[in-house]
């Protein structure tokens, strides 16, 4: 038997031998931490919302929402926090669009939707 022939075995027992924490996701922040770290987020928005600046309030919003999709935690639960993300989508919008009125409402909206979301854990 032949070198190729053999390279199957070869790369399905070195496989074998790579331990499975070399192909485990990096350890999740526990829910509590996340959820403070997107209720700051928010709060920064909501903030920077006098200051007129549409780029910055948008990019806020944008990293709150990067946060938020970090929750997890069941079907039901994941459910819910989508419905609160598609607020924060309307948020982000309405500040691209300088409509500060509007970007304040749905933060607002989205703060007290993420505060509701935490029976669901």
């Amino acid at each position: 038997m032949g070198f190729i022939e053999r390279l199957p075995f070869i790369l399905f027992f070195t496989m074998l031998s790579l331990s499975g924490s070399t192909f485990a996701k990096e350890a999740k922040k526990p829910l509590t931490e996340t959820f403070k770290e997107v209720d700051t987020k928010i709060q920064a928005a909501l903030d920077a919302i006098p200051s007129g600046n549409a780029e910055e309030v948008a990019g806020l919003i944008k990293a709150a929402n990067e946060n938020a999709g970090e929750l997890s935690a069941n079907y039901k639960f994941e459910f819910e926090r989508d419905k609160v993300m598609i607020k924060l989508k309307k948020a982000r919008d309405a500040a691209k669009k300088s409509d500060f009125s509007g970007a304040e409402q749905e933060l607002k909206a989205a703060k007290e939707g993420f505060e509701a979301l935490k029976k669901f854990q």
